[in-house]
């Protein structure tokens, strides 16, 4: 009796021992599973990403002017270290003018790398002589590159939204592109829609897929074959109210794509249902029909184009704008069978309204 008692006692204990073996790692798994992880512990077959977010879109900015525009905000993109077509635009259609116009202009940068800033030669503290100069400096605290193009965009709507109180119209511009203002001005209440973006429509357009082009997009980066229908970076003109909508979203979600106006006027634009009000008829393709506009001062007729490119002469700004204002008051608008688009003979020249992003239809030219 006493022995099958001892037996019992013994397997007892043993069960005791196993459950109290089982209650220590119990609670050692679940204070590990409760310890904060290492901030480098990832799990495997984990891709690590930037998702740009609130926090991300949100740009910190290290420069940013007073807005005293009553009437329309001018932001225009442009690459720090390189202050030419800045000076182009200034010289063109100076800050006095603007001001008695109701428009307030501000050029969006980034920074520049210690390399860029040395192979530039323009330095941070010339950025911030250049803003004491001029006071028509924005510039957000990343890096100045094409990968951060998107966060200039948006950050010169943000500020236009926030900062510049009573406006109408907010005109987004690269700044290697020659506009007529005084046309445009003009135009604005025909054709700007209180719900839509105005500008140079771009539709069926497909993604870069060559590794080597320096605008290659990765189907990691954009998996679609086709982007939704944009308008061009060039030129643009939109509502506060349709900016402020624009931003917001971008804001407040995950999306982001590095080709600014893609993701901006098509990617953002879609989700939130914003109509495209085209105009392409006032864009040229080629700076060179803007030279041929030009030449019709002397028999004092107008010109179709209101927008086009620079053609890398930024001193063409001045000219076409010293033009533009002769002919606003004293020209005559030119017949359907004068167009500068039907008379002026250059030679073949593929048209890129988005600097390589995407393939654009061929614009035939005379």
């Amino acid at each position: 009796m006493f022995g099958n008692e001892a037996g019992m006692l013994a397997k007892l204990g043993f069960l005791l021992l196993l459950v109290c073996t089982a209650c220590v790692l119990f609670i050692a798994f679940t204070e590990k599973g409760l310890r904060p992880q290492r901030k480098n512990a990832i799990p495997m077959q984990a891709t690590v990403v930037e998702i740009p977010g609130k926090s991300s879109n949100s740009v910190k900015l290290i420069i940013e002017p007073l807005c005293n525009s009553t009437f329309l905000a001018w932001i225009v993109t442009s690459y720090a270290g390189d202050p030419s077509a800045r000076s182009a635009l200034r010289r063109a259609y100076a800050s006095e003018e603007l001001q008695t116009l109701g428009i307030r202009r501000v050029f969006l940068l980034g920074t520049l790398s210690d390399d860029a800033q040395r192979k530039t030669r323009v330095s941070q503290n010339a950025l911030l002589d250049e803003s004491r100069r001029f006071n028509d400096i924005l510039q957000g605290d990343f890096v100045d590159t094409y990968r951060n193009l998107t966060r200039k965009h948006l950050m010169g709507l943000r500020w236009a939204v926030n900062k510049c109180r009573h406006l109408q119209y907010i005109v987004k511009m690269d700044d290697d592109i020659v506009i007529n203002l005084y046309g445009l001005l003009d135009k604005l209440h025909g054709v700007v829609d209180e719900d839509s973006l105005t500008g140079y429509a771009l539709r069926n357009m497909i993604p870069v897929r060559e590794p080597a082009n320096k605008w290659y997009v990765s189907e990691a980066e954009y998996a679609g074959s086709i982007y939704p229908d944009f308008v061009s970076g060039w030129m643009y003109v939109v509502r506060p109210q349709m900016a402020n909508r624009l931003t917001n979203y971008a804001e407040s979600s995950n999306e982001y794509f590095w080709i600014d106006d893609v993701f901006v006027t098509g990617v953002l634009r879609q989700a939130l249902n914003i109509k495209i009000r085209n105009i392409g008829e006032l864009y040229t393709t080629d700076h060179r029909y803007l030279e041929c506009c030009m030449k019709g001062r002397k028999s004092l007729l107008q010109c179709e184009f209101l927008i086009g490119p620079n053609g890398g002469d930024a001193e063409l700004q001045i000219r076409f704008k010293e033009f533009a204002k002769f002919c606003h008051t004293n020209c005559s608008v030119r017949p359907a069978t004068n167009l500068v688009g039907k008379t002026c003979v250059v030679a073949y020249k593929e048209a890129n309204l988005h600097k390589g992003a995407v393939q654009i239809n061929t614009v035939h030219i005379l």
